[in-house]
């Protein structure tokens, strides 16, 4: 009889290993049977987490495919695949010959451009990000040109009505009250003269561009500057018929033309959010009726609890944004914040982890990893000369290797593990140095910011016996129901 028991036994494990072999890259699954398949693409990506490859050409994004993968990523955010402005002589730098705002400089909405790639290398990457299980999200800017007006295609000034029809009747006028819903949706905004979203034939035009990104492979669209385009009820510009942008970009309405009525492909499969950035009469909740939205005060606020060695429970828990958090998209550091304001280029790649760490590991929000550049000097806030755009940092090249980083894989792989159970975020021992982040008893994030090394006891559902952390191999126990471990200073544990 026992060795019958023996016998079942080893039957079982040997078809559960087989079964997880088969499922590898096919869902999310959480410990508790959460699952989300991979074809569930707007819940795949909402529960995933996203490596916002920036300036990575398209090539090189496909040639990093099985590294990002391994690396527990379950989606890749491209720059802007449309045409945009070449300057200085077409050179690749990111900063001084070339530089990488170009990208968000349109001249024309096609795919394909002198910093990325051509179309056939944008779909090439795209079929081989599916074969890795990767989901695609194409960063798109139709709220403005270049303000090189004479550099937009011709073909495409005809094709909306001409020059007059492109832009807003205020789109030439500077944005100077923020909290002005008009001027914020219809004005100048950092020199960009402001495109008329509402003219039925930019949006018929536009349309084709997104349709064709995703004819190509694309599963989703991150929206520059969305605070920018008009909510339905926001005041109307001269030039627009009525601010019918977001529903109909989000597949809820069709647009009547000429030859018929066009609509957005595959609309229910879709990830979308916006660049919704704070603040005053931002009306983050009501744009995420449509989409996601960018958690942009909760990413400040980490950084500057980072920049003090501190993360405290109380702030950490809070999402400070209308919108709720499951209509967030979270990040440590953007582009932005990086390379545009420079506000988080000095953080250092420990300050950068633990702050993903912490938005990687939470329930909700769906977490960005922005890739640096790297360069000959080093890579980035690392380096010895620690400049902001090291040496040889080139549009088209990958960025640093800090995605690939055993904490940053960890918690990546612990958020897929810990799919659908619920968080408890505590300071151990109320030091605010070391944060917890529990996922239903069944696993934890530890972050010791501190120059200290911390003991730890936690309540935990877990097995009794020894396990190693996922990111160091560093051996906790538990027994009796609680879990007992020391985190090392400036150090991310990851248990389950």
């Amino acid at each position: 009889m026992k060795k019958l028991l023996v016998i079942v036994i080893c039957v079982f494990v040997i078809v559960a290993a087989a079964l997880a072999v088969l499922f590898v890259g096919k869902s999310l699954t959480g410990l508790d049977g959460y699952n989300i398949s991979k074809d569930n693409t707007k819940e795949y990506v909402r529960k995933g987490t996203i490596l916002h490859c920036w300036c990575w050409s398209f090539k090189t994004i496909e040639e990093n495919l099985p590294r990002i993968a391994e690396a527990g990523f379950t989606a890749v955010q491209t720059s802007p695949a449309n045409e945009c402005l070449v300057g200085e002589d077409g050179g690749l730098d990111m900063m001084g010959n070339g530089k990488w705002y170009y990208q968000y400089q349109p001249v024309d909405w096609k795919i394909g451009n002198y910093q990325l790639g051509t179309k056939e290398d944008f779909r090439q990457m795209c079929e081989a990000a599916e074969s890795y299980g990767i989901k695609v999200i194409v960063d798109v800017v139709p709220n403005h040109t270049t303000p090189d007006v004479d550099a937009v295609s011709a073909d495409f000034i005809a094709a909306v009505g001409g020059f007059d029809k492109l832009y807003h009747k205020n789109g030439f006028n500077t944005l100077g009250n923020y909290s002005n819903r008009y001027q914020c949706t219809t004005a100048k905004m950092g020199g960009l003269p402001d495109v008329n979203t509402e003219n039925p034939l930019f949006q018929s035009y536009f349309m084709a561009y997104v349709n064709d990104c995703i004819e190509c492979g694309a599963d989703g669209f991150r929206y520059d500057t969305a605070k920018h385009i008009g909510l339905p009820d926001d005041p109307r510009d001269d030039e627009a018929q009525e601010n019918n942008f977001w529903p109909l970009f989000t597949g809820r309405v069709s647009l009547a033309t000429e030859s018929g009525t066009v609509s957005l492909e595959k609309s229910d499969e879709l990830f979308i959010y916006g660049e919704v950035l704070q603040g005053n009469n931002a009306r983050e909740a009501d744009y995420a009726e449509y989409i996601a939205v960018t958690a942009s005060a909760y990413g400040k606020s980490l950084r500057q609890m980072l920049s003090s060695d501190q993360l405290t429970a109380k702030s950490v828990s809070a999402w400070r944004n209308d919108a709720g958090g499951e209509k967030l998209v979270t990040w440590v550091e953007s582009h932005d914040t990086y390379a545009n304001e420079g506000e988080s280029a000095k953080m250092s790649n420990f300050q950068l982890r633990a702050g993903y760490a912490v938005i990687a590991s939470r329930k909700d929000g769906t977490p960005l990893f922005l890739s640096r550049p790297t360069g000959r000097s080093g890579a980035g806030a690392d380096s010895e000369e620690g400049v902001q755009f090291p040496a040889g940092s080139r549009i088209g090249n990958a960025g640093n290797d800090e995605f690939f980083h055993p904490e940053v894989v960890a918690v990546n792989k612990f958020r897929k593990a810990m799919c659908g159970l619920d968080e408890e975020i505590v300071n151990i021992d109320d030091n605010p140095q070391v944060l917890a982040i529990v996922r239903g008893g069944k696993g934890v994030v530890v972050i010791n910011v501190g120059d200290e090394s911390v003991p730890f006891e936690l309540p935990s559902d877990l097995w009794w016996g020894t396990y190693k952390d996922k990111a160091h191999g560093v051996e906790c126990s538990v027994s009796f129901g609680t879990l007992h471990g020391t985190v090392a200073p400036k150090q991310i544990l990851v248990i389950y």
